[in-house]
């Protein structure tokens, strides 16, 4: 059998609308850090207390790659040196939590909720042309178990470092790879009577694997039993894989009708490894 042109996508993703406001609410909740000094240390190190969370994060833009996944006993979707490589965009992530702290340590149970990124990508098929551009929606959330150091302060502000593991659950669906402009504009993957760009989906999946995170920031007190916590997040939220099953592959033919292959292949899988920006609000009942 033929194997369908490959596709590699390279993603540019730009959700920049949805967290364009979060810079000035990050510098609205820092004005906050101008705490009485009366505040005491208490809240941060004093005996075990429990402590609920909510939180908001700026995820930058980050590299994925598609490349074939494990044989499943249908067709690999990509040839030798071929692949899928793009940028997931910036978007908006939102956690919750509930912890319970033992002086310098506090131990939480994590929900992160991440919106909708959209991905962006360019393939390298063989006859495809120079821009093969793809793209593809993604939603995850993560259940994690994380704990946390605090250091000593620094004027009003508190150090700490975190860590943390547990699972990923993504959503990963519309991904197209289109070809606008094929080495020979006459051939197989010519354009359709109206302009019609031949193009091939993938099938969506929903997956789950292990993710794991590093964390740093500081926490500032706000007054009462209200801390603000801002940080930075590393997470390797393990692979997200297209499913197995049947691509659509949509061609024309010479006399300007449109055709449709179904093909099953084998899954597609990339890396997910997100940094970001992050504001967290945690209340001492």
């Amino acid at each position: 059998m033929t194997r369908p042109i490959s596709v590699s996508t390279t993603t540019h993703v730009d959700n920049r609308r949805q967290i364009v406001a979060l810079p000035g609410l990050l510098l609205g909740l820092g004005c906050l850090s101008a705490v009485p000094p009366a505040l005491t240390a208490q809240a941060l190190t004093g005996p075990g207390r429990f402590s609920l969370s909510v939180g908001v994060a700026a995820v930058l833009p980050a590299d994925v790659r598609f490349v074939n996944g494990e044989d499943a006993g249908e067709v690999d979707l990509y040839g030798d040196d071929e692949f899928d490589t793009g940028t997931l965009g910036t978007g908006p992530e939102y956690s919750f939590a509930a912890g319970y702290r033992f002086g310098s340590f506090r131990v939480q149970a994590e929900l992160e909720v991440t919106g909708q990124f959209a991905y962006e990508g360019q393939s390298n098929y063989p006859s495809g042309g120079p821009v093969q551009p793809s793209e593809a929606q993604l939603k995850a959330r993560r259940l994690m178990l994380s704990g946390f150091y605090g250091f000593g302060a620094l004027g009003s502000l508190h150090p700490w470092v975190g860590a943390g593991m547990g699972a990923n659950r993504y959503h990963l669906t519309d991904y197209t790879q289109r070809f606008p402009n094929p080495d020979d504009p006459s051939g197989h993957l010519r354009r359709g009577p109206g302009g019609e760009v031949p193009h091939t989906s993938l099938p969506p999946s929903t997956g789950h694997g292990f993710a794991w995170m590093l964390a740093a920031g500081l926490t500032v007190p706000l007054g009462g039993a209200a801390l603000l916590d801002f940080g930075y997040r590393y997470t390797d939220a393990g692979r997200i894989a297209t499913g197995i099953g049947d691509i659509q592959v949509v061609r024309y033919n010479e006399d300007g009708s449109r055709r449709l292959l179904q093909i099953a292949i084998n899954p597609t899988i990339a890396d997910l490894r997100l940094h970001s920006l992050t504001a967290t609000l945690r209340w001492l009942p």
